[in-house]
């Protein structure tokens, strides 16, 4: 009687160890659970650094004479766009409500008050000047926001610049946006002066910490911003065991590809006379027609 042989398989045999899952439905469930806290702890964070932000803005500018809204304080101005981060326009409205309540104007680099329209009404006609090219309706209200019209285009400068996307759903890209001022600072002083005021030692710019930030979100860092996510990711380099050999051709390689070197079209030899060549005489079923 013929013993019956085991058919071999013809699959390769994996060198790794195939993994094994040892978490249970347990751990999973935590790790999910932890990944959702730790994004509502960012959003969190976020939301109060805002508030502190605004709080902080109310009682700017901090610098006095010779600095005004057209010509702000250098550090002021740099503090004023860092503050202004993660903020959307909608939180930039509430800082210049807070401002309009403390009598300020609501353009944060502005020392002066607010105006206050006397008499009665709603509304206000502005720009009946000259030849009344910029005759407009406004609210009362409105008007009252700022110390004059210059201030209120410099903080409406600012606001178009604020993305509507919410700081803790953002890109790095939208992160990394830089805010400008419709009045930068003015240089100050001769360079003898400025050269003076130099400080030597190695502060940490807020600016150049928040790239490295955003540059270790990206990278996968471990940081406030960057949380653990669901699926770990491992790269290994691929363990090579025989010798590398560098590409060869052979002499009979290289003969055979002179020989049709002609016939190639962008590196493809087409194969002429392959497969079953049709015959149109045989599509007439090997009749002879006759006109």
């Amino acid at each position: 009687m013929a013993t019956t042989k085991t058919p071999k398989s013809i699959l390769k045999k994996s060198s790794y160890p195939a993994t094994t899952t040892t978490s249970s439905k347990e751990e999973r469930d935590r790790e999910l659970a932890l990944y959702h806290a730790q994004l509502i702890q960012a959003r969190k964070d976020i939301e109060l650094e805002i508030l502190l932000s605004t709080e902080t803005l109310i009682d700017y500018p901090l610098a006095t004479s010779p600095h005004d809204a057209s010509n702000p304080s250098p550090e002021d101005a740099k503090a004023f766009k860092e503050f202004l981060r993660p903020f959307q326009p909608s939180d930039y409205d509430a800082l210049i409500v807070e401002r309009n309540i403390n009598d300020h104007c609501g353009y944060t680099l502005c020392p002066k008050p607010r105006v206050k329209e006397t008499g009665g009404g709603k509304y206000r006609i502005v720009g009946t000047r000259g030849r009344a090219k910029d005759f407009k309706v406004v609210e009362k209200e409105e008007l009252e926001k700022w110390c004059s019209e210059a201030c209120a285009r410099r903080a409406l400068y600012v606001r178009v610049q604020l993305s509507e996307t919410v700081a803790w759903e953002r890109s790095a890209a939208q992160s990394l946006n830089i805010i400008d001022l419709l009045d930068e600072p003015k240089s100050e002083g001769s360079i003898t002066d400025r050269l003076q005021k130099l400080e030597l030692e190695n502060k940490e710019d807020p600016e150049e910490k928040h790239k490295a930030d955003n540059l270790a979100l990206e990278r996968g860092d471990q940081g406030r911003a960057a949380f653990r996510g669901l699926v770990d990711v491992k790269i290994e380099e691929k363990d090579i065991r025989r010798a590398a050999e560098p590409p060869s051709l052979d002499q009979d390689d290289l003969s055979g590809q002179l020989e049709g070197m002609h016939l190639k079209l962008e590196g493809h030899t087409p194969k002429f006379g392959s497969g079953k060549e049709t015959n149109d005489d045989d599509d007439d079923g090997g009749m002879d027609w006759k006109m």
